[in-house]
């Protein structure tokens, strides 16, 4: 064993200030590129040797976690996997799994840190500049894929102006056949319909039918055979469709996330923007549901995408504000689009850090940030 740009060995985290900062440090250095921190493992230095110290496993996660929401802007997510030492119970090792991160670079202690070969660094300006051009062309992505899902659009736009929700996730690194021999079977089929149960269930159980498809498979609303509207728009009153396919990617269409309301002389539209989180935040689950079970523990991208939203006052609003419409905040977009990249174990477990990253500048806009608290959670 010897250290490499993605791999480092500490003795342990420590508990005075200087070693915390350190620490996390060490972790932040990682998560522009992904790597491994291993605790509790010696080094001598001089015979470049590594020897096991087995370290006490017991809230030790949770001292990491702490670390790394506390000290690290934006804070990190890591994932933490304990092995126990066979001759010494409730001690050993613990790997700090750091993923690559759609949010580097991390600042520490007012510095960007990234890896050399064997050891960490200051970032220069150049290198951090580096980064953010990497978050940003990722944007430029995430507009090209919410594009694709609005060309296939199967409810055409003379035929209702209610905002709509899109959304596309993609598994960076899976192979094409991840779920060939899986998407007709039952397992998958319950994943699926496993989201009525939870966040955004109303649209969740708007996929009633299910069929294959030249992509792999889709549950989609009755009249949405093969993605395409076969009623009259005016008896689907919401439409829904979720396409998987082969390779893992995920695409999702749901309409009617606005209402018009007289208000005054005049009409107003409001946006149903805590559903549509809710939505997200089921997508984001369910990825995670998806990795776990067919053994893709790699990075998703996902993009999501509103329109048409211009002027839209969010349906938590309420005819209330007709005493005063100068206070109500009005969306001041045609469109809005987010994108980030998560691996499937942050979709699992912080499925709401997900939902936040692609959702939360839209609510903001929408003065309801403080009211999708429990969903970002």
């Amino acid at each position: 064993m010897r250290e490499h740009h993605w791999i480092d060995v500490k003795l342990e985290v420590g508990g005075s200030e200087g070693a915390k900062k350190e620490f996390a440090r060490d972790v932040a250095s990682f998560a522009n590129d992904g790597g491994l921190l291993v605790i509790g493992v010696a080094e001598d230095k001089a015979n470049r040797a590594f020897s096991m110290a087995s370290v006490p496993l017991v809230g030790l996660p949770e001292q990491v976690d702490q670390i790394l929401r506390s000290r690290c802007d934006p804070p990190l997510f890591v994932q933490c996997h304990p092995i126990e030492d066979p001759a010494n119970p409730g001690s050993g090792v613990l790997l700090v799994e750091v993923p690559p991160s759609p949010l580097a670079p991390h600042m520490v202690d007012g510095r960007y840190h990234g890896r050399g070969d064997t050891t960490k660094h200051a970032l220069s300006d150049a290198e951090v500049v580096r980064l953010f051009e990497r978050r940003s062309a990722r944007q430029v992505v995430t507009r090209a894929l919410i594009d694709v899902e609005i060309a296939r659009d199967p409810v055409p736009p003379d035929r209702g102006i209610e905002a709509r929700l899109y959304a596309a996730v993609r598994a960076t690194a899976a192979p094409p056949e991840l779920l060939t021999e899986h998407l007709m079977g039952h397992e998958i089929d319950r994943l699926v319909r496993a989201r009525a149960e939870g966040p955004g269930w109303k649209y969740w159980r708007l996929l009633s039918e299910d069929e294959p498809r030249a992509a792999g498979r889709g549950w989609h609303t009755y009249g949405l055979n093969s993605r395409e509207l076969w009623l009259d728009h005016d008896k689907v009153r919401t439409a829904a469709d979720l396409e998987v396919s082969d390779n893992g990617s995920l695409a999702l269409f749901v309409s009617r996330l606005s209402f018009e309301k007289r208000v005054g002389d005049g009409k107003q539209k409001f946006l149903h923007d805590g559903d549509a989180v809710a939505v997200v935040r089921g997508l984001a689950e369910l990825v995670g549901s998806l990795g776990t079970t067919y053994g893709y523990q790699g990075q998703w991208q996902l993009a999501v995408g509103m329109t048409p939203l211009a002027k839209v006052v969010s349906a938590d609003v309420g005819v209330a504000w007709v005493d005063s419409p100068e206070d109500v905040l009005r969306y001041s977009a045609e469109d809005f689009v987010s994108g980030t990249t998560a691996t499937t174990a942050e979709c699992r477990e912080q499925p709401g850090a997900v939902t936040r990253r692609l959702m939360y500048r839209l609510v903001r806009a929408l003065g309801t940030a403080d009211r999708r608290v429990e969903l970002f959670a």
